[in-house]
């Protein structure tokens, strides 16, 4: 099986030379995968180009395009990597230039798994995290992306880019989809648009965990990016893209709870917290919160009309009336400060100052 891995990277030398080391060792242990690198540098102004010259230099297998002009677009930085190595291919794994791999045995284990699937060759495979791995010593799970989806979580699926590996048409298909044309894509419209290019086709889950973010916690450093490319609020972005895919007809199986859990929460407990946040700013305008509680009823179109639903539409009200009361109590709140700090007499004995 020939593997390619692609890195996207920009100004993450020292990481992306421990990320390397790491596919290095692997590559070593791979057996039947022939491994190639393709690393498509995003217009660096650190050291980057000198440690891949370093790498290329006693690695022949390393391949990289250093890009003259930098974009911020993820759309744009995918479409760099995956669609301009002009390498051949059997599957793609996508990785971060921040994370790497933990088990030298990545790749062999890859190999294994795919092979013994010949009969239904998987479109796409996720790789766990090691810190997350699923329970079981090596376990392999199947099924069709959607039902893996609906049950284990799409975002934690098919999120965090370093546990994607991705076959040579799901590439293709993947990068050809509508959802990358959006007017507001989401932060997560990668995900929309490999759920797509993957759905109705056979999926597998590498439980033991086998590649991880290098920092064990996030840095102010990675907050800085996120914050700079908006991804909070592009998080909100997430609803209306799983909509224009069920609008297209991609969505045929109604989605579940479950599909919109991600690590120990769901989905709406984060979008809850923040809309909690801005109905005790007594300065949020009305017509925000209205604009965010209707994007988060939304969800419930997508559970379909069985129990999944029902239990969705009944926490929303309870939600949606706690809101209202935290409104009315920070606005009498804040009505009642302001007449406190009104001045009580018209006069002063006190000489003017």
């Amino acid at each position: 099986m020939k593997l390619l891995v692609v890195i996207p990277t920009w100004n993450r030398a020292e990481y992306l030379d421990k990320a390397i080391q790491a596919i290095s060792e692997a590559r070593a242990r791979a057996g039947n995968c022939s491994v190639e690198l393709f690393v498509s540098d995003n217009c660096s102004s650190d050291a980057t180009p000198e440690v891949l010259a370093r790498w290329q230099g006693v690695a022949p297998w390393i391949h990289m395009r250093r890009w003259e002009q930098h974009v911020s677009i993820w759309a744009q930085i995918l479409e760099r990597a995956l669609l301009h190595s002009g390498l051949e291919y059997d599957y793609l794994w996508l990785q971060g230039d921040d994370d790497w791999i933990t088990d030298s045995s990545a790749y062999s284990r890859l190999v294994e798994a795919v092979e013994a699937s010949v009969d239904d060759p998987p479109a796409l495979v996720h790789c766990c995290p090691a810190r997350r791995a699923l329970p079981g010593e090596g376990v392999i799970l199947g099924g069709t992306t959607e039902d893996l989806c609906n049950t284990y979580g799409w975002h934690d699926l098919l999120g965090w880019i370093s546990g994607l590996v991705i076959a040579r048409d799901t590439v293709e298909r993947m990068m050809a989809s509508a959802q990358w044309q959006l007017e507001r894509p989401s932060a997560f419209v990668h995900s929309e648009a490999l759920l797509e290019a993957a759905y109705g086709r056979t999926m597998l889950i590498l439980s033991k965990g086998l590649i991880d973010p290098q920092d064990a916690e996030q840095t102010e450093a990675s907050k800085e990016r996120w914050a700079k490319g908006n991804v909070g609020e592009a998080y909100w972005n997430i609803i209306p893209g799983l909509q224009n895919l069920k609008q297209r007809g991609i969505l045929t199986t109604p989605l579940t709870l479950g599909f919109f859990r991600y690590l120990t929460y769901s989905f709406w407990d984060r979008f809850s917290a923040q809309i909690m946040a801005l109905a005790a700013n007594h300065e949020t305008p009305a017509d925000v919160l209205v604009t965010k509680l209707d994007l988060l009823a939304s969800i419930a179109g997508l559970l379909g009309y069985g129990e999944d639903r029902k239990l969705y539409e009944t926490w929303f009200e309870g939600f949606h009336d706690d809101i209202k009361d935290v409104r009315r109590s920070i606005q009498l709140i804040h009505r009642r400060i302001e007449q406190f700090q009104k001045p009580s007499y018209s006069y002063t004995i006190l000489p003017p100052t």
